[in-house]
Protein backbone atom coordinates (compact mmCIF):
# COMPACT_ATOMS: atom_id res chain seq x y z
CA UNK A 1 0.00 0.00 0.00
CA UNK A 2 3.15 2.17 1.08
CA UNK A 3 4.52 1.36 -2.13
CA UNK A 4 1.27 2.37 -4.28
CA UNK A 5 0.99 5.51 -2.20
CA UNK A 6 4.51 6.58 -2.89
CA UNK A 7 4.63 5.70 -6.33
CA UNK A 8 1.34 8.06 -7.19
CA UNK A 9 3.03 11.14 -4.95
CA UNK A 10 6.36 10.81 -6.94
CA UNK A 11 4.30 10.63 -10.40
CA UNK A 12 2.60 13.63 -8.99
CA UNK A 13 5.60 15.44 -8.46
CA UNK A 14 7.13 14.55 -11.57
CA UNK A 15 4.30 15.92 -13.58
CA UNK A 16 4.35 19.30 -11.47
CA UNK A 17 8.22 19.94 -12.62
CA UNK A 18 7.08 19.14 -16.25
CA UNK A 19 4.41 21.74 -16.26
CA UNK A 20 6.66 24.52 -14.47
CA UNK A 21 9.07 23.67 -16.98
CA UNK A 22 7.63 24.75 -20.03
CA UNK A 23 5.28 27.56 -18.42
CA UNK A 24 8.91 29.82 -18.26
CA UNK A 25 8.78 32.14 -21.16
CA UNK A 26 12.23 31.99 -22.97
CA UNK A 27 15.04 34.74 -22.67
CA UNK A 28 14.69 37.84 -24.74
CA UNK A 29 17.66 37.98 -26.82
CA UNK A 30 20.01 41.82 -26.61
CA UNK A 31 19.97 41.34 -30.50
CA UNK A 32 17.03 43.17 -32.19
CA UNK A 33 16.29 45.01 -35.36
CA UNK A 34 12.97 46.77 -36.03
CA UNK A 35 11.59 48.17 -39.48
CA UNK A 36 8.91 50.60 -39.87
CA UNK A 37 7.79 49.89 -42.40
CA UNK A 38 8.91 46.52 -43.16
CA UNK A 39 8.24 47.11 -47.21
CA UNK A 40 9.19 49.86 -48.60
CA UNK A 41 7.89 51.30 -52.15
CA UNK A 42 10.21 54.01 -53.57
CA UNK A 43 9.70 55.61 -57.11
CA UNK A 44 12.48 56.78 -59.63
CA UNK A 45 14.04 59.70 -59.12
CA UNK A 46 13.21 60.27 -55.75
CA UNK A 47 14.56 58.55 -52.44
CA UNK A 48 13.75 55.75 -50.27
CA UNK A 49 14.46 55.85 -46.20
CA UNK A 50 14.54 52.60 -44.42
CA UNK A 51 13.61 53.33 -40.81
CA UNK A 52 14.96 51.00 -38.07
CA UNK A 53 16.03 50.84 -34.91
CA UNK A 54 18.01 47.98 -33.11
CA UNK A 55 19.23 46.77 -29.39
CA UNK A 56 22.50 45.26 -28.47
CA UNK A 57 24.12 44.25 -25.48
CA UNK A 58 24.66 46.86 -22.72
CA UNK A 59 28.20 46.45 -22.78
CA UNK A 60 28.49 46.88 -26.38
CA UNK A 61 29.28 50.07 -27.68
CA UNK A 62 28.55 50.64 -31.54
CA UNK A 63 31.04 52.28 -33.62
CA UNK A 64 29.97 51.48 -37.32
CA UNK A 65 27.12 50.70 -39.08
CA UNK A 66 26.76 48.47 -42.29
CA UNK A 67 24.12 48.12 -44.46
CA UNK A 68 24.03 45.15 -47.56
CA UNK A 69 22.23 44.85 -50.47
CA UNK A 70 21.26 41.16 -50.74
CA UNK A 71 21.70 39.38 -54.00
CA UNK A 72 19.45 37.41 -55.77
CA UNK A 73 20.58 34.04 -54.27
CA UNK A 74 23.28 33.57 -51.86
CA UNK A 75 24.74 34.74 -48.39
CA UNK A 76 23.62 39.20 -47.93
CA UNK A 77 26.45 39.52 -45.52
CA UNK A 78 29.43 40.02 -47.38
CA UNK A 79 31.96 42.62 -48.10
CA UNK A 80 31.54 42.75 -51.52
CA UNK A 81 27.50 43.62 -50.99
CA UNK A 82 28.09 46.59 -48.84
CA UNK A 83 26.21 49.31 -49.73
CA UNK A 84 27.08 51.38 -47.02
CA UNK A 85 29.83 51.36 -44.37
CA UNK A 86 29.81 54.54 -42.17
CA UNK A 87 33.11 54.30 -40.64
CA UNK A 88 34.97 53.01 -44.32
CA UNK A 89 32.60 54.44 -47.14
CA UNK A 90 35.06 52.98 -49.92
CA UNK A 91 34.11 49.64 -48.61
CA UNK A 92 30.62 50.58 -50.06
CA UNK A 93 29.71 49.56 -53.85
CA UNK A 94 30.32 52.00 -56.57
CA UNK A 95 26.73 52.48 -57.50
CA UNK A 96 26.01 53.47 -54.27
CA UNK A 97 28.73 55.55 -53.03
CA UNK A 98 27.46 59.42 -51.84
CA UNK A 99 24.06 58.27 -52.28
CA UNK A 100 23.46 56.64 -48.89
CA UNK A 101 23.69 58.28 -45.84
CA UNK A 102 22.45 57.74 -42.05
CA UNK A 103 19.70 59.94 -40.63
CA UNK A 104 21.48 59.64 -37.10
CA UNK A 105 25.05 59.36 -37.31
CA UNK A 106 25.15 58.86 -33.56
CA UNK A 107 24.67 55.29 -33.24
CA UNK A 108 24.69 55.26 -29.46
CA UNK A 109 20.98 56.28 -30.08
CA UNK A 110 20.21 53.30 -31.53
CA UNK A 111 19.14 54.43 -34.77
CA UNK A 112 19.88 53.03 -37.88
CA UNK A 113 18.02 54.81 -40.16
CA UNK A 114 19.06 55.20 -43.95
CA UNK A 115 17.87 57.49 -46.62
CA UNK A 116 19.19 56.55 -50.15
CA UNK A 117 18.81 58.95 -53.15
CA UNK A 118 18.39 59.18 -56.55
CA UNK A 119 16.20 55.49 -56.47
CA UNK A 120 17.25 53.58 -59.42
CA UNK A 121 15.30 50.55 -61.05
CA UNK A 122 18.30 48.02 -59.75
CA UNK A 123 17.89 49.05 -56.28
CA UNK A 124 15.01 46.70 -55.51
CA UNK A 125 15.24 44.11 -53.35
CA UNK A 126 16.60 43.11 -49.64
CA UNK A 127 18.52 45.08 -47.02
CA UNK A 128 20.07 43.62 -44.18
CA UNK A 129 21.64 45.46 -41.39
CA UNK A 130 25.04 44.51 -39.80
CA UNK A 131 26.43 46.48 -36.08
CA UNK A 132 30.66 46.39 -36.84
CA UNK A 133 31.48 43.22 -37.21
CA UNK A 134 29.77 42.38 -34.08
CA UNK A 135 26.70 41.13 -35.34
CA UNK A 136 24.41 40.64 -38.50
CA UNK A 137 20.65 41.07 -37.63
CA UNK A 138 19.11 38.21 -39.35
CA UNK A 139 15.53 40.03 -40.59
CA UNK A 140 15.48 42.06 -43.39
CA UNK A 141 13.64 45.22 -45.32
CA UNK A 142 12.45 45.27 -49.05
CA UNK A 143 12.98 47.93 -51.00
CA UNK A 144 10.35 47.61 -54.31
CA UNK A 145 11.01 50.86 -57.27
CA UNK A 146 8.01 51.94 -59.15
CA UNK A 147 7.68 54.53 -61.82
CA UNK A 148 7.36 58.35 -61.25
CA UNK A 149 4.02 59.12 -60.57
CA UNK A 150 4.47 62.11 -57.99
CA UNK A 151 3.97 65.08 -59.88
CA UNK A 152 5.08 68.45 -58.53
CA UNK A 153 3.01 71.40 -56.27
CA UNK A 154 2.70 74.45 -57.95
CA UNK A 155 1.51 77.19 -55.48
CA UNK A 156 -0.79 80.13 -57.08
CA UNK A 157 -1.42 83.34 -54.88
CA UNK A 158 -4.47 85.29 -55.63
CA UNK A 159 -4.17 86.87 -59.21
CA UNK A 160 -4.99 90.66 -60.15
CA UNK A 161 -3.87 92.43 -63.33
CA UNK A 162 -1.35 95.03 -62.89
CA UNK A 163 -0.32 93.63 -59.38
CA UNK A 164 3.38 91.18 -59.34
CA UNK A 165 2.92 87.74 -58.00
CA UNK A 166 4.60 84.68 -57.61
CA UNK A 167 4.39 80.53 -58.56
CA UNK A 168 6.12 78.21 -56.17
CA UNK A 169 6.70 75.06 -57.77
CA UNK A 170 7.60 72.54 -55.14
CA UNK A 171 9.26 69.06 -56.28
CA UNK A 172 7.74 66.50 -54.98
CA UNK A 173 10.04 64.02 -52.52
CA UNK A 174 11.59 64.87 -49.49
CA UNK A 175 15.77 64.05 -50.97
CA UNK A 176 19.10 65.39 -50.85
CA UNK A 177 20.16 64.46 -53.96
CA UNK A 178 20.41 65.16 -57.08
CA UNK A 179 18.72 68.91 -57.35
CA UNK A 180 15.96 68.00 -59.83
CA UNK A 181 16.06 70.63 -63.44
CA UNK A 182 12.68 72.64 -63.08
CA UNK A 183 10.95 74.10 -66.16
CA UNK A 184 8.29 76.48 -66.27
CA UNK A 185 6.23 76.65 -69.38
CA UNK A 186 3.72 78.58 -70.57
CA UNK A 187 0.58 78.12 -72.81
CA UNK A 188 -1.77 80.47 -73.88
CA UNK A 189 -3.90 81.43 -76.97
CA UNK A 190 -0.89 79.32 -79.40
CA UNK A 191 2.01 80.34 -77.62
CA UNK A 192 4.40 77.78 -76.36
CA UNK A 193 7.34 79.47 -74.22
CA UNK A 194 9.58 77.79 -72.65
CA UNK A 195 11.45 79.28 -69.51
CA UNK A 196 14.19 77.77 -67.78
CA UNK A 197 14.96 79.22 -64.28
CA UNK A 198 17.79 79.07 -62.06
CA UNK A 199 16.41 80.36 -58.89
CA UNK A 200 15.78 77.19 -57.47
CA UNK A 201 16.31 77.01 -53.83
CA UNK A 202 16.80 74.13 -51.18
CA UNK A 203 15.34 74.35 -47.97
CA UNK A 204 15.89 71.95 -45.15
CA UNK A 205 14.06 70.56 -42.35
CA UNK A 206 14.94 68.69 -39.14
CA UNK A 207 13.53 66.61 -36.68
CA UNK A 208 14.48 63.87 -34.16
CA UNK A 209 14.84 61.05 -36.77
CA UNK A 210 15.23 62.80 -39.93
CA UNK A 211 16.95 65.70 -42.11
CA UNK A 212 15.04 66.14 -45.30
CA UNK A 213 15.70 68.37 -48.72
CA UNK A 214 12.47 70.24 -50.54
CA UNK A 215 13.57 71.84 -53.87
CA UNK A 216 11.21 74.29 -55.61
CA UNK A 217 11.51 77.15 -58.08
CA UNK A 218 9.87 80.83 -58.23
CA UNK A 219 8.64 82.54 -60.99
CA UNK A 220 7.94 86.36 -60.64
CA UNK A 221 5.64 88.10 -63.33
CA UNK A 222 2.76 90.81 -63.50
CA UNK A 223 -0.50 89.25 -64.36
CA UNK A 224 -2.64 90.85 -67.17
CA UNK A 225 -5.74 90.10 -68.11
CA UNK A 226 -4.00 87.92 -71.20
CA UNK A 227 -3.26 85.74 -68.80
CA UNK A 228 -6.34 84.84 -67.53
CA UNK A 229 -6.72 81.36 -68.18
CA UNK A 230 -3.55 80.88 -69.12
CA UNK A 231 -1.97 77.30 -68.27
CA UNK A 232 1.40 77.16 -66.50
CA UNK A 233 3.14 74.19 -66.53
CA UNK A 234 5.99 73.20 -63.86
CA UNK A 235 8.05 70.64 -65.25
CA UNK A 236 10.68 68.73 -62.78
CA UNK A 237 13.41 66.56 -63.87
CA UNK A 238 15.44 64.35 -61.89
CA UNK A 239 18.56 62.46 -62.92
CA UNK A 240 18.07 63.77 -66.81
CA UNK A 241 15.83 60.80 -67.07
CA UNK A 242 12.53 60.93 -64.86
CA UNK A 243 10.04 63.65 -66.11
CA UNK A 244 6.74 64.66 -64.32
CA UNK A 245 4.96 67.88 -64.79
CA UNK A 246 2.07 69.77 -63.41
CA UNK A 247 -0.66 72.19 -65.17
CA UNK A 248 -2.47 74.85 -63.59
CA UNK A 249 -4.94 77.21 -65.23
CA UNK A 250 -4.13 80.87 -63.79
CA UNK A 251 -7.30 83.44 -62.82
CA UNK A 252 -6.42 86.64 -63.19
CA UNK A 253 -8.78 89.43 -61.16
CA UNK A 254 -9.64 92.38 -63.95
CA UNK A 255 -11.99 94.14 -65.69
CA UNK A 256 -11.95 96.09 -68.90
CA UNK A 257 -14.14 98.86 -69.91
CA UNK A 258 -17.58 98.50 -70.64
CA UNK A 259 -18.87 98.88 -74.55
CA UNK A 260 -22.20 100.08 -75.78
CA UNK A 261 -22.88 98.55 -79.00
CA UNK A 262 -26.29 98.73 -81.01
CA UNK A 263 -28.11 101.24 -83.52
CA UNK A 264 -28.29 104.30 -82.00
CA UNK A 265 -31.08 105.66 -84.22
CA UNK A 266 -34.15 103.66 -84.37
CA UNK A 267 -37.56 104.22 -86.16
CA UNK A 268 -40.42 104.99 -84.29
CA UNK A 269 -42.65 101.97 -83.46
CA UNK A 270 -39.45 99.74 -83.90
CA UNK A 271 -37.57 97.69 -81.65
CA UNK A 272 -34.37 99.18 -79.74
CA UNK A 273 -31.42 96.90 -79.03
CA UNK A 274 -28.38 97.98 -76.90
CA UNK A 275 -25.83 95.46 -75.44
CA UNK A 276 -23.24 96.22 -72.89
CA UNK A 277 -20.51 94.08 -72.45
CA UNK A 278 -17.60 94.47 -70.25
CA UNK A 279 -14.42 91.71 -70.10
CA UNK A 280 -14.05 90.83 -66.34
CA UNK A 281 -13.10 88.50 -64.14
CA UNK A 282 -15.27 87.36 -61.89
CA UNK A 283 -18.36 88.74 -64.18
CA UNK A 284 -19.55 91.88 -63.81
CA UNK A 285 -23.02 93.27 -62.44
CA UNK A 286 -24.40 95.27 -65.09
CA UNK A 287 -27.49 97.59 -64.85
CA UNK A 288 -29.11 99.82 -67.66
CA UNK A 289 -30.87 103.19 -66.69
CA UNK A 290 -32.31 106.19 -68.70
CA UNK A 291 -31.45 109.49 -68.24
CA UNK A 292 -29.11 109.10 -65.26
CA UNK A 293 -32.12 107.84 -63.36
CA UNK A 294 -31.71 105.42 -60.25
CA UNK A 295 -34.48 103.39 -60.67
CA UNK A 296 -32.86 100.47 -63.47
CA UNK A 297 -34.34 99.53 -66.22
CA UNK A 298 -32.59 95.91 -66.45
CA UNK A 299 -29.71 93.83 -64.48
CA UNK A 300 -27.93 91.37 -66.21
CA UNK A 301 -24.38 89.91 -66.31
CA UNK A 302 -21.37 90.22 -68.68
CA UNK A 303 -23.68 90.73 -71.48
CA UNK A 304 -26.34 93.00 -70.74
CA UNK A 305 -28.93 93.41 -74.12
CA UNK A 306 -31.72 96.36 -73.28
CA UNK A 307 -34.53 95.28 -75.48
CA UNK A 308 -37.68 97.78 -75.99
CA UNK A 309 -40.43 96.74 -78.72
CA UNK A 310 -42.70 99.64 -80.03
CA UNK A 311 -40.29 102.54 -79.01
CA UNK A 312 -42.17 106.26 -79.31
CA UNK A 313 -40.58 109.98 -79.31
CA UNK A 314 -40.51 109.52 -75.47
CA UNK A 315 -38.07 106.77 -75.76
CA UNK A 316 -35.41 108.91 -76.85
CA UNK A 317 -32.48 109.99 -74.77
CA UNK A 318 -28.97 108.97 -73.06
CA UNK A 319 -29.18 105.35 -71.98
CA UNK A 320 -26.32 104.55 -68.99
CA UNK A 321 -24.81 101.22 -68.28
CA UNK A 322 -23.55 100.85 -64.74
CA UNK A 323 -20.95 98.23 -64.34
CA UNK A 324 -20.12 96.81 -60.67
CA UNK A 325 -17.17 94.76 -60.43
CA UNK A 326 -15.89 93.73 -56.92
CA UNK A 327 -15.64 97.17 -55.28
CA UNK A 328 -14.92 99.15 -58.45
CA UNK A 329 -17.85 100.89 -60.20
CA UNK A 330 -17.67 102.28 -64.29
CA UNK A 331 -20.55 103.58 -66.54
CA UNK A 332 -21.04 103.86 -70.39
CA UNK A 333 -23.21 105.99 -71.93
CA UNK A 334 -24.89 106.26 -75.03
CA UNK A 335 -27.60 108.46 -77.25
CA UNK A 336 -30.45 107.19 -78.41
CA UNK A 337 -32.65 108.96 -81.19
CA UNK A 338 -36.00 107.92 -82.14
CA UNK A 339 -36.63 108.86 -85.64
CA UNK A 340 -40.62 109.99 -87.06
CA UNK A 341 -42.00 110.68 -90.46
CA UNK A 342 -42.10 114.64 -91.17
CA UNK A 343 -45.00 116.62 -90.61
CA UNK A 344 -45.71 120.19 -92.44
CA UNK A 345 -46.64 122.15 -89.68
CA UNK A 346 -49.61 124.59 -89.61
CA UNK A 347 -48.39 128.48 -90.57
CA UNK A 348 -47.29 127.20 -93.95
CA UNK A 349 -48.37 128.76 -97.23
CA UNK A 350 -48.24 131.67 -100.19
CA UNK A 351 -49.05 134.65 -99.90
CA UNK A 352 -49.17 136.71 -103.00
CA UNK A 353 -48.28 140.62 -103.51
CA UNK A 354 -46.97 142.99 -105.83
CA UNK A 355 -46.53 140.41 -108.24
CA UNK A 356 -44.76 138.29 -106.20
CA UNK A 357 -45.60 134.86 -104.45
CA UNK A 358 -43.96 134.24 -101.69
CA UNK A 359 -44.44 130.51 -100.06
CA UNK A 360 -43.27 129.63 -96.51
CA UNK A 361 -43.19 125.95 -95.46
CA UNK A 362 -42.32 124.49 -91.93
CA UNK A 363 -41.78 120.70 -91.55
CA UNK A 364 -40.58 118.60 -88.21
CA UNK A 365 -39.07 115.63 -88.21
CA UNK A 366 -36.09 113.37 -86.99
CA UNK A 367 -34.04 113.21 -88.26
CA UNK A 368 -33.91 117.03 -89.75
CA UNK A 369 -36.13 116.72 -93.38
CA UNK A 370 -34.89 118.21 -96.59
CA UNK A 371 -37.68 120.21 -97.85
CA UNK A 372 -38.00 120.34 -101.91
CA UNK A 373 -40.13 122.72 -103.49
CA UNK A 374 -41.96 121.07 -107.47
CA UNK A 375 -42.47 124.89 -108.26
CA UNK A 376 -38.77 124.95 -108.40
CA UNK A 377 -38.63 122.56 -111.30
CA UNK A 378 -40.65 125.22 -113.72
CA UNK A 379 -39.76 128.13 -112.60
CA UNK A 380 -35.37 128.37 -112.52
CA UNK A 381 -34.82 132.20 -113.27
CA UNK A 382 -35.69 135.26 -111.26
CA UNK A 383 -36.84 132.90 -108.02
CA UNK A 384 -34.66 133.22 -104.23
CA UNK A 385 -34.66 130.22 -101.87
CA UNK A 386 -33.56 130.29 -98.39
CA UNK A 387 -33.59 127.52 -95.55
CA UNK A 388 -32.69 127.55 -91.92
CA UNK A 389 -32.91 124.84 -88.86
CA UNK A 390 -34.09 125.17 -85.53
CA UNK A 391 -34.32 122.56 -83.55
CA UNK A 392 -36.11 119.30 -85.61
CA UNK A 393 -38.18 121.91 -87.34
CA UNK A 394 -36.59 123.21 -91.23
CA UNK A 395 -37.51 126.55 -92.61
CA UNK A 396 -37.71 126.77 -96.43
CA UNK A 397 -38.89 130.27 -97.89
CA UNK A 398 -38.94 130.78 -102.11
CA UNK A 399 -40.42 133.82 -103.86
CA UNK A 400 -41.76 133.52 -107.78
CA UNK A 401 -42.92 136.47 -109.78
CA UNK A 402 -46.34 136.17 -110.36
CA UNK A 403 -46.11 136.35 -114.20
CA UNK A 404 -43.44 133.29 -113.84
CA UNK A 405 -45.96 130.60 -111.97
CA UNK A 406 -49.11 130.84 -114.00
CA UNK A 407 -51.32 130.04 -111.17
CA UNK A 408 -49.69 125.95 -110.97
CA UNK A 409 -50.73 124.97 -107.39
CA UNK A 410 -47.50 125.17 -105.04
CA UNK A 411 -47.01 121.85 -103.07
CA UNK A 412 -44.12 121.88 -100.49
CA UNK A 413 -42.51 118.18 -100.63
CA UNK A 414 -40.89 117.46 -97.07
CA UNK A 415 -38.66 113.98 -96.64
CA UNK A 416 -36.05 112.22 -94.25
CA UNK A 417 -34.86 108.62 -93.93
CA UNK A 418 -37.92 107.35 -92.38
CA UNK A 419 -40.35 108.65 -95.56
CA UNK A 420 -41.68 111.79 -97.56
CA UNK A 421 -45.37 113.67 -97.20
CA UNK A 422 -46.39 116.16 -99.51
CA UNK A 423 -48.86 119.10 -98.87
CA UNK A 424 -50.60 121.63 -101.10
CA UNK A 425 -50.17 125.17 -99.95
CA UNK A 426 -52.86 127.96 -99.96
CA UNK A 427 -52.49 131.11 -102.57
CA UNK A 428 -53.74 133.90 -100.73
CA UNK A 429 -54.12 137.66 -101.89
CA UNK A 430 -52.64 140.77 -99.79
CA UNK A 431 -56.08 142.79 -99.90
CA UNK A 432 -54.48 145.55 -97.96
CA UNK A 433 -52.23 146.43 -100.94
CA UNK A 434 -55.22 145.90 -103.35
CA UNK A 435 -57.12 148.57 -101.51
CA UNK A 436 -54.39 150.93 -101.74
CA UNK A 437 -54.30 150.51 -105.24
CA UNK A 438 -57.98 150.94 -105.70
CA UNK A 439 -57.43 154.75 -103.69
CA UNK A 440 -54.46 155.58 -105.74
CA UNK A 441 -56.83 154.34 -109.06
CA UNK A 442 -59.86 156.99 -107.59
CA UNK A 443 -56.91 159.81 -106.98
CA UNK A 444 -56.05 159.73 -110.53
CA UNK A 445 -59.92 159.65 -111.89
CA UNK A 446 -60.15 162.60 -109.71
CA UNK A 447 -57.33 164.48 -110.57
CA UNK A 448 -57.89 164.06 -114.21
CA UNK A 449 -61.45 165.62 -113.77
CA UNK A 450 -59.75 168.72 -111.98
CA UNK A 451 -57.40 168.70 -115.50
CA UNK A 452 -60.56 168.92 -117.51
CA UNK A 453 -62.30 172.01 -115.97
CA UNK A 454 -58.76 174.35 -115.68
CA UNK A 455 -58.58 173.53 -119.34
CA UNK A 456 -62.14 174.94 -120.29
CA UNK A 457 -61.44 177.89 -118.15
CA UNK A 458 -57.94 178.84 -119.67
CA UNK A 459 -59.46 178.31 -123.38
CA UNK A 460 -62.33 180.49 -122.52
CA UNK A 461 -60.22 182.74 -120.89
CA UNK A 462 -57.92 183.12 -124.08
CA UNK A 463 -60.93 183.40 -126.06
CA UNK A 464 -62.35 186.36 -124.03
CA UNK A 465 -59.14 187.83 -124.78
CA UNK A 466 -59.20 187.47 -128.51
CA UNK A 467 -62.47 188.83 -128.62
CA UNK A 468 -61.72 192.12 -126.71
CA UNK A 469 -58.21 192.76 -128.26
CA UNK A 470 -60.19 192.61 -131.79
CA UNK A 471 -62.94 195.58 -130.62
CA UNK A 472 -60.13 197.50 -129.00
CA UNK A 473 -58.18 197.50 -132.57
CA UNK A 474 -61.70 198.36 -134.45
CA UNK A 475 -61.19 201.85 -131.72
CA UNK A 476 -57.55 202.17 -132.36
CA UNK A 477 -56.44 200.97 -128.93
CA UNK A 478 -55.14 197.38 -130.45
CA UNK A 479 -50.82 198.15 -129.80
CA UNK A 480 -51.57 198.46 -126.19
CA UNK A 481 -53.37 195.51 -125.58
CA UNK A 482 -51.33 193.23 -128.07
CA UNK A 483 -48.46 194.43 -126.38
CA UNK A 484 -49.79 193.83 -122.94
CA UNK A 485 -50.86 190.04 -124.19
CA UNK A 486 -47.05 189.52 -125.08
CA UNK A 487 -45.82 190.73 -121.78
CA UNK A 488 -48.51 188.22 -120.03
CA UNK A 489 -47.40 185.27 -122.72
Amino acid sequence: MWVLISAALLLSLTERSTCDTLAAPPKASPWTITFSPAEITAEKGLCAVISCTFTHPDNIKPTAAIWFKCPASGKCDQDKNIMFHSETPSKAQKGYKQRVSLLETDLTKKNCSVIINDIRENDAGEYQFRLHSLYTYPKKVNIAVSALTQKPSVLTPALTEGEPATLTCTAPGMCSGTPPNITWRWRGTGDNITELRDNITIQERENLTTMTTTHFSTLTFTPSAEHHNMMVTCQVTFQKNFQIEETVTLNVTYVKDPQITGNEMVKEDGTLDLTCSVDSYPPSDITWSKNGTSAPLQNYTENATLTISNVTREHSGEYVCTVQHLNRTMTASTVVTVMYLPVILPGSGCVDQAEVMTCVCVSQGVPSPLIVWPLLELNTERCSLTTSVLGSSVYSTISVPVGNHNNTTVECVSRNVVGVVREKLQVTQNKSQEKQREKELEGIIALLSDLKLITAFVVGAALSATICCIFLCLNGKCERYILLLMIYD
